[in-house]
């Protein structure tokens, strides 16, 4: 009996654990940005959801060595902003907890798109700032995960042998 309560309060603890830094990416402070509008700034209030919306560009002046930069440099921009901005203790938390399921998780797992970083810039910037975010993000998401599910499988396996050579007896 005493056993099985304490089995039962470490599951209790690593769930709360393991879901409480899930909510804290809910959790983020509003960004205050200023943007130049029409020639005019105005300040803007940036709260980051996850909602995505489809820009469609028509007839773009773009030329194709300036699509080219344009396209380097959101790329750029987005790789170091998923880097600043991911959760390294939830994804290893998620992959030790859950050996199978996080690293399956991760790459299901829609990241939050940082909207303040993209305000007033054009539609090609967006376009290709999003797309490089989104994977960078997922591919260091799988390898915490991964990490995590590395670390965390043969201590799981282990006190799953404990555990059963003590119901054995």
């Amino acid at each position: 009996m005493n056993i099985n309560l304490r089995f039962k309060l470490l599951g209790f603890l690593i769930i709360t654990f393991t879901f409480a830094l899930y909510l804290l990416g809910f959790c983020q402070k509003n960004e205050r940005i200023t943007a130049e509008v029409n020639g005019r700034s105005k300040k803007y209030d940036v709260i980051e959801t996850k909602r995505y919306e489809i820009i469609e560009v028509k007839d773009s002046p773009v030329t194709p060595e300036a699509l080219k930069s344009v396209a380097e440099q959101a790329i750029a921009d987005a790789e170091k902003d998923a880097a600043a901005h991911f959760n390294r203790t939830m994804w290893f938390s998620a992959g030790c907890f859950f050996p199978l399921v996080g690293p399956i998780l991760s790459q299901h797992h829609q990241p939050f798109m940082p909207t303040a970083r993209v305000l007033g810039k054009s539609p090609e910037y967006v376009a290709f700032y999003y797309d490089a975010y989104k994977v960078k993000t997922k591919k260091i998401q799988f390898n915490w995960a991964l990490a995590g599910c590395l670390v965390g499988a043969p201590i799981e396996a282990y006190v799953i042998t404990l555990v059963y050579r003590a119901t054995r007896d």
